[in-house]
């Protein structure tokens, strides 16, 4: 027999659990068809759940849209701490963007859709600080440099968006050279 708090703790966590999915579908639309393509019924379709679950958790699509650039800054942050070593060099950096590149090339584009969609609405740009936060930290092992470590930031956004637009992404060497050249001004 089930207790009231055993029933409460199943609801929460099927809860989060739709959460997820309807951010992990948002992605896939936005990566498909750009932030235009966000609607509650697109999003809840390819979730596979009904409309009103969608509407459920996020009221109004600039919620879920809000949610979604939080989710995918959080996701990179867990992805790239569980993926390095603790005491990584350049090297090992560059492989690992390069490989997520490679394997993520459709949710990256989704990814600088919202990082846009940011830009043009101010109230998501402490969600962008969190992602230049995060630049800085990997950056900071590097240099204390502050300069470099803006340098760091914005070539990584301009080599993600290279990658992206390119027949054959990026590899860790190419990746390795910018790197290297803007932390250690080689």
């Amino acid at each position: 027999m089930r207790t009231e708090t055993g029933a409460a703790d199943g609801r929460v966590q099927r809860g989060q659990e739709r959460r997820r999915l309807l951010l992990a579908a948002t992605v896939r639309v936005i990566g498909r068809g750009g932030v235009a393509a966000v609607t509650h019924r697109a999003v809840a379709a390819e979730a596979g759940v009904p409309k009103s679950v969608a509407t459920y958790h996020f009221p109004a699509v600039a919620d879920l849209l809000a949610a979604a650039l939080s989710d995918s800054v959080d996701a990179y942050a867990t992805a790239l701490a569980g993926a390095l070593p603790e005491s990584y060099d350049t090297a090992d950096l560059s492989r690992y963007l390069a490989a997520y590149l490679d394997e993520h090339g459709a949710r990256c584009a989704a990814e600088f859709d919202l990082y846009l969609y940011a830009a043009r609405n101010p109230e998501l740009r402490p969600v962008l600080g969190r992602w230049h936060d995060l630049l800085a930290e990997i950056a900071g092992r590097f240099t204390g440099d502050p300069v470099a470590i803006t340098a760091f930031s914005a070539a990584l956004d301009g080599l993600s968006l290279q990658s992206l637009l390119r027949d054959e992404p990026l590899t860790a060497a190419e990746i390795r050279q910018v790197v290297d050249h803007v932390l250690h001004r080689r």
